[in-house]
């Protein structure tokens, strides 16, 4: 009866190790995917064209935060009382291919809401997730959902890291 137990103990035991292993590894295999290789902060340079020229209409830096599950979250360095920050969400496409897609809400110098841009871009980081690009089209609605513009921002950057 003793022994049988001891068994018992012993197989419940190393179940409990194959599994808490099992897991680890899937863990750290998660960590290491292509999947969730954009997850992070990105110091990030921004520069806005005129779709289908090498006409720049502006050019700022910013953050880019990338979060598990598939939110992002996009901080331009320009003035707060005229642009919200952004708010947004991605997905994996292919190896170190991205699609982000991101809104912002507008606003004239008193304050008040003007419309807003839905930004939808095509990223990509270097082999060794360091280095980032990207462009897209923003498209410019507003405060009535009309669209009243486009542009084509162009983004390169490198991871923000300690």
């Amino acid at each position: 009866m003793t022994m049988n137990i001891r068994r018992q103990l012993g197989n419940v035991l190393l179940l409990i190790v194959l599994v808490g292993s099992v897991q680890t590894l899937a863990l750290a295999e998660d960590l290491d995917s292509h999947d969730n290789r954009i997850v992070g902060l990105w110091d990030v340079q921004v520069s806005n064209f005129i779709c289908g020229t090498a006409v720049s209409v502006a050019s700022f830096r910013g953050l880019h935060k990338f979060e598990r599950g598939g939110t992002a979250q996009v901080v331009p360095a320009t003035n707060p009382a005229l642009l919200s920050a952004h708010t947004g969400i991605w997905r994996h496409v292919e190896r170190n291919k991205y699609k982000l897609d991101f809104k912002m809400f507008r606003f004239d110098a008193n304050g008040n809401n003007i419309g807003w841009t839905v930004v939808k871009a095509n990223v990509a980081i270097n082999e060794n997730a360091t280095g980032y690009a990207g462009s897209g089209q923003a498209e410019v609605f507003d405060a009535n959902g009309n669209k009243v513009g486009m542009s084509c921002p162009a983004f390169t950057g490198t991871r923000f890291s300690q």
